[in-house]
């Protein structure tokens, strides 16, 4: 192990190439492995392999809790939520979350879950995967995401684009979903 105290830096050697170098001058970490670069960190995020560009650093990294609400397009509908998490990775955001309906009421709009934790950035819109375990028959669907939303719809398999309505899921029943998309 050397420091050099002038220039601030810090080199972990193994054998004639370094292993670790730390820079304090220019903020940077760098792990080689036979003198190539393998790992880079420093003010941009974390690199790999022998890449320097900002614009390919990871940079983001978070976990947490989401509110999920169905909806009918401008009114919220009754819910109860259970396990609504999401992991962020740089642009790329996976969510998941059961929700319960828990009210009775009439409606033949088109169901909405809205309350995505951030909002969808690219084009063409996203798609993902949902079960709504319903009491006459499950249904099947695909979860549709236009792009620049934090809602999402439910478009049943099989059917030529038809949305999934209110009156299709029943009281007491549960949708699951899962749904990977990129945001800003």
């Amino acid at each position: 192990i050397s420091y050099n105290h002038n220039n601030r830096t810090m080199v972990a050697y193994s054998g004639i190439n370094y292993g670790l170098n730390i820079d304090g001058v220019n903020k940077t970490v760098r792990l080689t492995d036979g003198g190539t670069q393998r790992l880079r960190i420093d003010n941009d995020g974390i690199k790999f392999g022998t890449d320097s560009a900002a614009a390919n650093a990871l940079d983001d990294y978070e976990e947490g809790t989401w509110t999920p609400q169905l909806t009918n397009g401008s009114s919220n509908i009754g819910t109860t939520v259970g396990n609504a998490s999401y992991t962020k990775i740089g642009r790329l955001v996976h969510l998941e979350c059961q929700i319960a309906r828990n009210d009775s009421s009439s409606d033949g709009n088109i169901m909405q879950v809205s309350g995505l934790p951030f909002a969808h950035v690219n084009n063409p819109a996203v798609v993902g995967a949902a079960w709504l375990d319903n009491t006459s028959s499950d249904i099947r669907c695909f979860l549709y995401l236009p792009s620049g939303n934090t809602s999402m719809y439910f478009i049943k398999t099989g059917a030529s684009s038809a949305y999934v309505s209110l009156n299709e899921f029943d009281n007491g029943r549960f949708i699951y979903l899962g749904l990977t998309y990129n945001t800003a």
